[in-house]
């Protein structure tokens, strides 16, 4: 293995309740500190918003490796855009064109590969593919889940003896959790929870307001912070399905981690998802389309077997053993 005594992973997010202030340290001191320090340490940049670094001058492309999930829309992310989210979608947009040069990116998927290549000029000599891992001693099927529904029950405040549709992470727009609200209208037998904060705080209301509107509140469960990892994983071993209809995607963890844990999927096949779960989810041909959603839904008991093995085959090409060679050889074909 390559020691990291010569290598540095930036992963800087600070949590300072002003948001001047964070922002300031965050967007400007931060990439400051890069450029002017340490300027032949190899460095790995973990999020595409990082790019936002190459707008400042003598930004060092050669000693930067720059992992890229995904290009956003930004327009699929919040609806109505504060000032200040125009003025940072703007320049992540400008910060975008620097990609081409970039000498070292790492893709997670071939659909994010061919975005950079088609739309931004990457050569494609630049871009290793290298798909997210999985620790699978820690995503795996627990052997009883009665009792942890239970205390996951009692700890989240959760009233329901119904079946569990499950969904993790933000409420951006290209989410699609409205979808799954208005499915859940017509719906008895199941609730709906979501773990995770809304990332967009106007998204939040106007989910609220539905929920409220159209009386699903006893039916629906907003969960912002979840204690630890270890709650993740129970929660996805005694959901009966993981929905995902998202509108636009890159490589998620969620749909993976869920088949880890024996949860079926259903999903849309938007962006890289098709790439990353194939036929081994129950797959969306239409994610807004609330009928076929629930016609999905009464197929997950009778095809649940049928699609065991697909799960395991393919979880299983996504192992972290093979991620640690191939990041292994990146670092090798260094010589800083």
């Amino acid at each position: 293995m390559i020691k990291k005594n010569w290598y540095n992973v930036h992963d800087y997010w600070i949590n300072i309740d002003n948001d001047l202030l964070r922002v300031f340290i965050q967007f400007f001191v931060y990439p400051l500190k890069v450029i002017l320090f340490k300027t032949k340490e190899l460095k790995v940049f973990w999020d595409e918003w990082m790019l936002i670094y190459t707008l400042f001058p003598f930004f060092p492309y050669k000693t930067s490796i720059f992992i890229i999930h995904d290009i956003r829309n930004y327009n699929l992310s919040v609806k109505n855009k504060s000032l200040f989210q125009k003025i940072y979608f703007s320049l992540l947009e400008k910060a975008n064109n620097n990609m081409k040069k970039i000498k070292n990116i790492v893709v997670v998927s071939n659909f994010t590969k061919d975005l950079l290549i088609k739309e931004y000029w990457v050569k494609e000599n630049n871009i290793k593919l290298i798909y997210n891992a999985f620790d699978l001693s820690i995503f795996k099927k627990l052997d009883t889940t009665k009792w942890i529904r239970e205390k996951l029950f009692k700890k989240y405040n959760i009233k329901s003896d119904k079946k569990i549709i499950l969904n993790v992470w933000s409420e951006e727009s290209r989410k699609n959790i409205i979808t799954i609200l208005k499915v859940m209208e017509r719906l008895d037998d199941y609730v709906f929870i979501k773990l995770w904060r809304p990332v967009i705080t106007q998204n939040r209301e106007e989910h609220n307001l539905y929920i409220k509107n159209h009386n699903l509140k006893e039916k629906v469960y907003l969960l912002d912070y979840i204690e630890d990892m270890k709650d993740f994983v129970w929660f996805y071993n005694i959901a009966d399905l993981f929905l995902f209809p998202s509108l636009y995607e890159w490589f998620w963890r969620p749909p993976i981690e869920a088949q880890a844990c024996w949860c079926p999927v259903i999903s849309s096949k938007e962006g890289a998802l098709w790439e990353v779960l194939w036929d081994s989810a129950i797959i969306l041909d239409n994610p807004e389309d609330v009928g076929e959603i629930i016609g999905k839904l009464k197929l997950i008991d009778k095809v649940k077997n049928e699609k065991i093995s697909s799960w395991y085959k393919n979880i299983t090409r996504f192992s972290l053993k093979n991620n640690v060679v191939k990041w292994d050889n990146l670092f090798k074909s260094f010589s800083v």
